[in-house]
This record gives C-alpha cells, sequence and structure tokens, in this order.
C-alpha cells in the first residue's frame, strides 16, 4: 500500500473519530473513542517522521493533520466542559452552550428575525442589528466599526437590490451563523408576477 492510501486511510478514520466523538457527547456512545484516537496519533506520528516528496501528498497530508488538531482542540474543550458540569447537551432538554452549538454547525440558524422591507421601521432595523451584533460576539468576530447606521444603510441598499432582482417588496432579514461566521441574508419571501 502507497502513502497517498495511507493518507486517504488516515482521513477516513478522522472522520468516523469525529462521528464517534459527536455521538459520545450526545451519549449515543458510552465511552469515550479513545482506542481509535490513539490508533490515528500513531498514524500520525509514523508520517511526521518521514519526509514526503510528493508536493500534493504533502499539502494533503498537512491540511488532514490541521483538521486533525483543530479537532482535538475542540473535544479537550469539550471534555472540560463536560468535567466541570457547564456542558449542557441538547438531549437533555436544557439550552444549549457555545460548545454544543459547536456540534450542530450544519444546522446554521440561531436566530431569525423577520423584517418587511416595504416598512423597514426603525425598531425592526435595531432589532436586526442587536442580533446580528450577538452573533458576531458568539463567533468571537469583532463588533467595532459596524454602526447601526452603516449596517442600516446595507440593509436598505441591498433590500432595494433585492426587491428589483425579484420583483417584490415582501422580503425578510435573516441573522444565522454558518461555518463559525455570523451571516446577514435578505431574501424574498414571495415573488410577484409581472402583469
Amino acid at each position: 500500500m502507497g502513502i497517498r492510501e495511507d493518507i486517504e486511510i488516515l482521513d477516513a478514520k478522522i472522520a468516523r473519530l469525529k462521528v464517534e466523538y459527536e455521538q459520545y457527547f450526545m451519549r449515543v456512545l458510552k465511552r469515550e473513542p479513545l482506542q481509535l484516537r490513539e490508533e490515528i496519533d500513531r498514524l500520525v506520528m509514523q508520517y511526521s517522521n518521514q519526509t514526503l516528496t510528493n508536493t500534493s501528498q504533502k499539502f494533503k497530508y498537512n491540511s488532514i493533520i490541521a483538521k486533525y488538531n483543530s479537532y482535538k482542540q475542540y473535544w479537550t474543550r469539550v471534555l472540560r466542559s463536560i468535567d466541570e458540569g457547564t456542558y449542557v447537551r441538547k438531549a437533555e432538554g436544557g439550552t444549549e452552550n457555545a460548545s454544543a452549538k459547536e456540534i450542530r454547525q450544519t444546522q446554521p440558524k440561531i436566530a431569525e428575525m423577520p423584517a418587511r422591507a416595504n416598512n423597514g421601521s426603525s425598531d425592526e432595523l435595531q432589532e436586526v442589528y442587536k442580533k446580528y451584533i450577538e452573533a458576531r460576539k458568539e463567533c468571537h468576530e469583532p463588533t467595532e466599526g459596524i454602526s447601526f447606521e452603516t449596517l442600516a444603510k446595507t440593509i436598505n441598499e441591498t433590500k432595494k437590490k433585492v426587491e428589483s432582482l425579484y420583483k417584490t417588496t415582501d422580503v425578510e432579514l435573516k441573522v444565522f451563523i454558518k461555518d463559525g461566521k455570523a451571516k446577514l441574508a435578505i431574501t424574498p419571501k414571495k415573488t410577484t408576477k409581472s402583469a
């Protein structure tokens, strides 16, 4: 078996380990998947001592290792949170903390604030601004330099483009988190047929 196949096997094992950790955090698995983690650590150590001459293989290996290291940091944070008793699992019916939210990054919406573009009241824009700033803080993104006025101006300019493109005045604003970043979307609710 060649190095390329070994790298693909390592990537597949890391993906499996990630799933098993998520299952462990959600109490589907009773024990932490330490055996698979040790097996992966051995493979990583084995290849860290070898020189990869093929550039594409070296790049793929390094990106896999970087991904694995970020997973390990996340797992350590969650395990520490569990030990301290501050981790609340979704299955327990409690409110989620930041660690639980990281597990379900595939479900990006943390907050949705519908607002109608045709009235565009200051109160609705204030609420959207507040939700957007909260989402950025939750993602540890900088909030300085984002004033209500600049965000409102951007929203109003984008609304006009969306209204023109979709020939509707019925749009909604949504604040959500996707891939660990705060996002603001303006989407049409309905499109009106042109006569």
